[in-house]
């Protein structure tokens, strides 16, 4: 086991998403990073790495092969074709691996759903930004109207919150968040959009969800969502929804917001928070599994609880008197 009986974890890709990631494990009490991967020395994540005393490489695959204490698991922020090619040597290296790529080669796992995926799972694969937004509402929809014909989800991101990964990946990224959706939801009809804001607004990320049922009833909508919004924020605090959800032209609408912690990337970039939240809450559930302690970390911890009410969603319906259930 790691340092300070923590997991020992690896990061491969020292992009905004990386290490982003590298800040957010600083904070963790469950994992310890041992080795930061990218391809620049010179690049700003590889300089941030190096200046909190990580050790840092830029040999790819091979800086797997040559660090010298084991690794329990690795976090892939690079891309999916680059995934697929490092999913077989963190396989036969027996390193769990977390996949924050649209690869599709592991299994989806959405942390307020399935966290417990990753203590059987070899490779876990974390959908898409857009998946991790959308999966627990349109999970929810689906328990509570069992006739969907249809789902639409069309996600709204600021320019400078998507990078060259994602946009190599454009087609990855709409083939996976809907194959992950259909997974979730056992429904075929799935349409998947991406829209990049290009102006000089930063807008949050957003993601509007349309479920198309011949039921109207939207009240009985209340609790299990007002639910599974208050798992979601468990890790991913900026996670809310936007105004209330309405019935109009055959559709359930509902519009999620995402707003990040601002750790190395912008608070508007949302995107790139909500996946790298997930990721961290997938790993610490397998630490706690296979029974690490909490140990110190070097601030409050990501996925802590946020207290207090739910802004928008206390209006929904005009119940705004009405308590929040507890979770689960």
């Amino acid at each position: 086991m790691a340092k300070s009986n923590k997991l020992n974890v690896g990061i491969i890709g020292s992009g905004k998403i990386g290490t982003d990631l590298l800040i957010k494990i600083q904070r963790s009490h469950f994992l310890h990073c041992d080795l930061f991967v990218g391809r620049d020395s010179e690049s700003p994540g590889i300089q941030a790495a190096r200046s909190m005393g990580v050790n840092i490489s830029t040999k790819s695959l091979d800086a797997f092969r040559e660090h010298s204490s084991p690794l329990d698991l690795v976090f892939d922020a690079t891309s999916a074709s680059d995934h697929k090619q490092h999913a077989q040597y963190f396989l036969e290296a027996g390193i769990k691996a977390i996949d924050l790529t649209p690869a599709k080669v592991g299994r989806f796992c959405i942390p307020s759903i399935d966290a417990e995926a990753v203590t059987h799972e070899a490779n876990i694969n974390m959908v898409t930004c857009g998946g991790q937004a959308s999966i627990p509402v349109v999970h929810t929809l689906s328990k509570v109207y069992p006739n969907i014909s249809h789902l639409e989800v069309e996600s709204h991101l600021a320019a400078d919150s998507v990078g060259p990964a994602t946009l190599a990946n454009i087609d990855e990224y709409y083939s996976t968040t809907a194959s992950a959706i259909s997974a979730y939801t056992c429904i075929q009809n799935v349409s998947v959009k991406l829209q990049v804001e290009q102006s000089a607004w930063k807008p949050d990320m957003l993601t509007i969800i349309r479920a198309y049922t011949n039921d109207n009833d939207v009240e009985k909508l209340y609790e299990p969502l007002m639910s599974r919004v208050l798992e979601v924020r468990k890790q991913v605090p900026g996670y809310h929804i936007v105004g209330t959800p309405t019935y109009r032209d055959g559709a359930i609408e509902i519009l999620v917001s995402v707003r990040g912690q601002g750790d190395w990337i912008p608070s508007h970039a949302g995107n790139l928070d909500i996946i790298n939240c997930a990721a961290i809450a997938i790993a610490e559930s397998y630490a706690q599994h296979v029974g690490v302690q909490p140990g110190h970390s070097q601030g409050q911890g990501n996925g802590e609880p946020i207290q207090g009410t739910f802004g928008s969603l206390l209006g929904f319906l005009g119940k705004g008197n009405k308590s929040l259930p507890k979770t689960a």
